[in-house]
């Protein structure tokens, strides 16, 4: 009997105990400087094209006082169209209220932006805040920080006729586009953003002139690498057996095979670059290729490559540089085509980033990068690029930094290259040079 009565008696302390922690937790602090902590002072998103999704960011809400903090209502200050707001698992639709946090938890909060057109052809701010008030009658806010861009969106762009497009906004191309053979595109001054997987076949003829060409992803994979720099989010450019294409102050960038060529297609690139591909910068497959003050920079695969055909270049650069694979390909390599090549620099991270096979080759007043220089009558006036630099020819550019990938192949006025007259001794490109 003793014994039982013992086990009662415990039984009865223990569940006051817990009656009695449960009591305290549902006393929430009257306390005003009892207040929430949050892991961010602003929500910075990135840029987004207006009715397009944006990804999700988050940030927490901690409770770091010594008592429970009751939530009475969370929402959205100014209730701007376009945010989307998830606290703890819960969307917010107008409103949410009552939310616990007990002492030493935490909340975390997802925010989405679908932002509405503008109206504006330039980039414009949007934001509002998160506004949290406290039981006790504290307000406290997060604010949302974005920009949006009204863009024109194409799913699938055919072209079947002449058309010319000189558009301040960008262009967006979720599925592809497509110029049937016939017809021409003519582009001024426009911002192609292709979705992933999409690309331009070329059947007809391109003429672009002062035009960007990249992937859609404006946010960032991490805090000091935007997407921007990420090679292969976007197919490129294929032009068909036949086809035409003409870029001039272009910049075609972070594609996979950034531009392709069949047989017999022509290609004249003047003032335009083509940099950071997963795969080939330029692909030519029998196709005729102008190429003068362009630069032709990091690839996964070779930054040229030509399998007959005819390439011709002028003040060029050739860099390869590519950091994602020991595997990547050279920065100049044709095979069996008629190549003449002038004041050209061919540089990267290898001993050997150049080769050319065939009977009809012409090279001279080119900087060539080799642990082994070429003799011959094919090679006149060239200065070879010794292999010792430990910074693998980088040291000709303003910025190579692998580690962000960030990138400025302008020529240091310091390169021997510059001092000669060989590459592109441009300053800079266009506005959107990587």
């Amino acid at each position: 009997f003793c014994l039982m009565m013992k086990r009662i008696f415990i039984f009865c302390i223990t569940l006051a105990m817990m009656v009695a922690a449960c009591s305290d937790e549902e006393k929430y602090s009257t306390t005003n400087t009892d207040v929430l902590t949050f892991s961010v002072d602003t929500l910075k998103m990135d840029t987004v094209f207006s009715t397009i999704p944006s990804s999700t960011y988050s940030f927490w809400v901690y409770n770091r006082c010594d008592a429970s903090l009751l939530i009475n209502r969370v929402a959205l200050e100014k209730g701007t169209q376009g945010f989307r707001v998830n606290v703890d698992g819960e969307y917010l639709d107008g409103e949410l209220n009552g939310v616990e946090v007990r002492k030493g938890d935490s909340l975390c909060v997802f925010v989405e932006l679908t932002a509405p057109k503008c109206g504006q052809t330039d980039v414009q701010p949007i934001g509002d805040c998160l506004v949290f008030n406290l039981s006790h009658g504290k307000q406290q806010k997060v604010p949302l920080r974005a920009h949006q861009w009204d863009a024109d969106i194409h799913d699938q762009w055919d072209v079947k006729g002449n058309v010319t497009l000189d558009s301040p906004c960008p262009i967006i191309i979720r599925k592809g586009l497509h110029i049937a053979t016939g017809a021409k595109l003519t582009l001024r001054s426009a911002q192609l953003f292709f979705h992933d997987g999409a690309g331009i076949d070329v059947e007809g003829s391109l003429q672009a002139s002062e035009c960007l060409f990249r992937g859609d992803r404006l946010d960032a994979m991490f805090d000091d690498l935007p997407y921007d720099r990420v090679s292969g989010q976007w197919k490129g450019i294929v032009l068909a057996p036949n086809a035409k294409g003409e870029w001039t102050d272009c910049v075609i960038r972070n594609a996979t095979d950034a531009l392709q060529l069949g047989s017999n297609a022509e290609a004249t690139l003047f003032r335009t670059s083509v940099h950071n591909s997963s795969a080939s910068g330029i692909f030519s497959e029998g196709a005729h290729l102008a190429l003068t003050h362009c630069r032709l920079t990091n690839a996964g695969g070779c930054c040229l490559e030509a399998k007959g055909g005819s390439v011709t270049a002028d003040h060029c650069t050739f860099a390869q540089f590519y950091p994602f694979s020991a595997d990547r390909g050279e920065a100049f390599r044709t095979i069996k085509a008629s190549v003449a090549c002038t004041h050209s620099l061919m540089t990267g991270y290898d001993d050997l980033v150049f080769s050319a096979e065939g009977s009809d080759l012409h090279f001279s007043h080119c900087m060539i990068r080799s642990d082994q220089p070429l003799m011959g009558d094919t090679f006149t006036d060239i200065v070879w690029e010794g292999t010792d630099d430990e910074k693998g020819g980088k040291s000709h550019f303003r910025l190579v930094d692998e580690t962000i990938q960030s990138y400025d192949f302008s020529l240091l006025p310091t390169s021997p290259a510059y001092q000669l007259g060989i590459g592109d001794i441009r300053e800079k490109t266009t506005s959107s040079e990587p």
